[in-house]
């Protein structure tokens, strides 16, 4: 085991500025897919972050020890978070928010191709007290959205809003403190140095904190991120926006990271979507299949397939190189969760006729 947070360690003067608390079991493994491997002639590792937490895992979990914390130190009452309809974002705030103490939380949803990971998803999370509202199309998510919010704060219970788009400074930490996880196990000879990690972009904190590490401390590799949400909210200039903002964040902090980021050092690939968010590709669900029979580990259609996708197509002209993916969805077991689950009737009509989609 290792202190944690490693940040806190490499910089004392973060001890009691910033809020944490521990959710998962890090550091998360890192293994050798041989199997995967000798498939594909490459060398590819994996990070595993989707099962670093029996709780829930995925690249939530490490979110969370960070955000969960600022909610308590800043008094909030209530939160407030948002997502589409399966969203991993809204699944993690509940289950992680109801541990920290929150009764009193609302999420606003937007449409998105129904999956059974979406019913299940979402399912659990209002057999766990949370308030669903849908907003059906993107001007009436953000005025619902606000709207919530806001009536929060007229009635006196001091909501936190969950970031989401653009994620935010909290978010974006809590990688690069993965980054400097990585980088001890590098050197302590758990994993070699990858020549590339690939990780999921969705609204970018993950891969923006690895990318962070990744030119602040080196020894890790290069960072490529695999677009899986609409340019419009994930781009190059969003992702060095991201960074950047961190980098500030952590000056006022007293640390200076001197890892201010141009677009164009950003490295993300685009080619994987397909038909946008959450609507699978032949090339995913190959990926999918292929990862499955090989190692036995599951990756989903809407973000780690279609990055694990990319990832075997850009390998194709990179003989000789070692591959790193960081598993970021949650594999942990929800079924306690979706035991004995009550008959949601109360629903409103649109969002029940998910489930019978």
């Amino acid at each position: 085991m290792i202190e944690r947070p490693i940040l806190f360690s490499q910089y004392p003067a973060l001890r009691g500025k910033i809020p944490f608390t521990t959710l998962g079991d890090f550091p998360s493994q890192v293994e050798h897919l041989k199997s995967l491997s000798a498939e594909t002639g490459m060398e590819i590792w994996i990070k595993r972050d989707d099962c670093a937490s029996s709780t829930y895992g995925g690249n939530k979990c490490r979110m969370m020890e960070w955000i969960i914390p600022d909610a308590v130190e800043k008094g909030r009452q209530s939160l407030v978070t948002w997502g589409a309809l399966g969203s991993n974002q809204i699944l993690s705030s509940v289950i992680y928010g109801n541990r920290a103490g929150f009764s009193d939380i609302i999420a606003v949803h937007n449409e998105q191709p129904i999956h059974p990971y979406v019913k299940r998803n979402f399912m659990i999370s209002t057999a766990l007290g949370v308030k669903q509202i849908y907003g059906s199309n993107p001007l009436s998510f953000i005025i619902k959205l606000w709207g919530a919010y806001i009536l929060k704060l007229i009635t006196g219970r001091k909501p936190y809003l969950i970031p989401l788009i653009g994620s935010s400074p909290l978010s974006v930490i809590s990688y690069l403190d993965a980054a400097l996880e990585l980088k001890q196990q590098i050197e302590s000879g758990h994993c070699p140095r990858p020549d590339y990690i690939f990780v999921t972009v969705g609204t970018g904190g993950t891969a923006a904190g690895l990318m962070l590490g990744a030119k602040a401390f080196g020894g890790i590799g290069e960072v490529i991120g695999v677009r899986v949400l609409e340019k419009v909210f994930v781009n190059e200039p969003i992702m060095a926006w991201e960074i950047n903002r961190t980098v500030r964040f952590l000056k006022e902090m007293g640390i200076d990271l001197k890892a201010r980021t141009r677009a164009r050092e950003i490295r993300l690939i685009h080619d994987f979507i397909g038909k946008g968010y959450a609507y699978s590709t032949a090339e995913s669900e190959e990926a999918i299949r292929l990862v499955r029979e090989h190692e036995d580990i599951e990756l989903d259609i809407t973000y780690t397939g279609k990055t694990m996708a990319a990832m075997l197509d850009f390998m194709k002209e990179r003989r000789g190189k070692r591959f790193l993916f960081w598993h970021t969805l949650n594999t942990v077991d929800l079924s306690p969760y979706t035991e004995n689950l009550p008959d949601i009737t109360e629903l409103r009509d649109r969002i029940q006729s998910i489930f019978n989609a």
